[in-house]
């Protein structure tokens, strides 16, 4: 039998133990929801912009944008122009990737020049200007271009120029990497569970400092109504892509509020203006152009979140045509004669296929659903066919297969006119689903990559933007305004640029 005194000590020990374990197990844990998944972690295989959210906390630029959108050291210390078609980066030493191998110049190297000289990968035309990366010592590299390039520290500030280990995807291939990544950010991902959620950890030997997050948790969650309902339940911590009519339930759940988040995105539809479709004719695609009336697209669909734009022109972009920000061109009764003279009217209706994502934009289905009423309503018959994003990605906008019109959303990871215009290239992605290509406007986006006085290199792409829109091959209808649900024990600000870049975030 135990002695009284120490039998009296046992609930003690035992409170003690439970207390102790109770803390260890209360790891603090940060969790975001979004609408779509990464397809993989292959970094120049991808151009959206929920993808680069989750692939900044993973991997680091040479160069990053801080909260105001300056430019600012990362994997780069320092950097000088060493002529007028190379720029030196002097690189940080002391840096390990998520595995503990050391960060060196042969890293950079193969990281970007994968994406400026494979031409098969997604992400070649926003480096094909970089013709090579001189590795001069293990923290010196030497970023050489087919000229002078105005832009090349935008370009390797974003998804594309994330800096990957050389040795292991060498080891694992591509395909390996895409499924177990490897990088220097703050976060390093530990299981991914297709469709559900990516779970990070804090990564301990990061150059910057650990993160305060335990864990960094993505939750993919497509239907609005469930990531709202997560969100004021507690569940997650941020929502991206809030609807407006929510707004006001997220404000008065106490748990979260919805932070107006003005973005770079502008929404687009894409025509497919090529030989055999109704919108080859330039009658036809001015017409649809006529019909949409941008303003009550915004008030209506969006809850007055947003602005009529009539090209991808958004404030905070360098080197784009703002006489384009906050106007359009609305006049149905305009658009039914260009239609008559096209030969279409009520005995021959002209007929086109509306297709896009369903749950990747805020309300995308209900804005396709508005603009089929305004065609309706001038004579030109629709279908609407919406999908989830990585089916819609993969069958229709990665295969070049629009049917009629594509809506999406496209952002701009340059923050320059660039960015907004450069894939309507003849033989680019935009080109490929449009059919458009004028040769004037490509040597005008490429005259644009050596032009460094910004007074004159502003004059050449203008002009290619006036080119582009008076094509209406493309018709852009709105700045997106997101909304983003925040707990309120939450401290982070959302940028413009829409990285959910969680090193920043601190719990108050």
């Amino acid at each position: 039998m135990l002695p009284r005194k120490t039998k009296s000590l046992l609930p003690g020990i035992a409170l003690a133990m439970l207390m102790a374990t109770s803390t260890i197990s209360q790891a603090r844990d940060l969790v975001i929801a979004q609408g779509i998944d990464v397809p993989g972690f292959d970094i120049h295989a991808h151009s959206t912009s929920a993808v680069e959210a989750v692939f900044i906390n993973i991997f680091d630029y040479l160069v990053m944008r801080d909260q105001s959108g300056e430019l600012q050291p990362s994997l780069a210390t320092s950097w000088e122009q060493v002529g007028e078609d190379a720029i030196k980066f002097h690189l940080r030493e002391g840096v390990v990737f998520h595995d503990g191998t050391p960060f060196t110049a042969e890293d950079v190297k193969f990281s970007i020049e994968r994406p400026a000289l494979d031409e098969s990968v997604l992400q070649h035309s926003f480096y094909d200007t970089i013709t090579g990366v001189e590795a001069v010592d293990p923290h010196t590299v030497i970023v050489r271009t087919n000229g002078p390039d105005p832009i090349l520290l935008n370009r390797l500030s974003r998804i594309g120029s994330g800096i990957v280990p050389k040795a292991y995807v060498e080891r694992v291939g591509w395909d390996g990497f895409s499924k177990a990544p490897i990088g220097t950010g703050p976060f390093k991902v530990t299981e991914w569970r297709r469709d559900d959620r990516i779970i990070m950890e804090a990564f301990d030997k990061h150059w910057r400092g650990r993160p305060v997050w335990d864990h960094l948790i993505h939750r993919t969650i497509p239907e609005s109504s469930t990531r709202v309902g997560e969100l004021i339940s507690g569940g997650v911590d941020i929502a991206t892509n809030i609807p407006s009519q929510d707004r006001e339930r997220v404000d008065a759940s106490g748990v979260a509020n919805a932070v107006p988040w003005p973005t770079f995105r502008v929404m687009h539809l894409f025509l497919n203006a090529k030989e055999g479709s109704p919108m080859h004719d330039p009658r036809v695609r001015e017409a649809i152009d006529l019909a949409i009336d941008n303003r009550t697209l915004v008030d209506t669909v969006m809850g007055g979140l947003g602005t009529p734009v009539r090209a991808a022109v958004t404030p905070g972009l360098s080197a784009v045509p703002m006489k384009y920000y906050n106007t359009f061109e609305y006049n149905p009764e305009r658009a039914v004669e260009l239609l008559k003279e096209a030969g279409y009217g009520p005995d021959h209706p002209a007929l086109i296929k509306l297709q896009g994502p369903a749950g990747r934009y805020p309300l995308d289905v209900e804005t396709l659903e508005i603009v089929a009423v305004m065609l309706n309503a001038v004579g030109i018959e629709t279908e609407i066919e919406t999908t989830e994003w990585s089916s819609f990605q993969d069958r229709v906008w990665n295969a070049h297969d629009v049917e009629g019109i594509a809506l999406i959303g496209h952002a701009n990871s340059l923050q320059d006119g660039y960015h907004a215009i450069q894939r309507s290239r003849c033989g680019q992605e935009y080109s490929l689903i449009t059919g458009w290509c004028d040769p004037k406007f490509d040597e005008l986006v490429q005259k644009s990559t050596i032009t460094v006085n910004p007074e004159e290199r502003n004059k050449i792409l203008k002009e290619a933007f006036d080119l582009n829109v008076k094509s209406n091959t493309i018709i852009q209808l709105f700045q997106v305004e997101n909304l983003i649900g925040i707990n309120k024990n939450i401290d982070w600000k959302p940028s413009p640029d829409e990285q959910l870049w969680m090193f920043a975030a601190k719990p108050k």
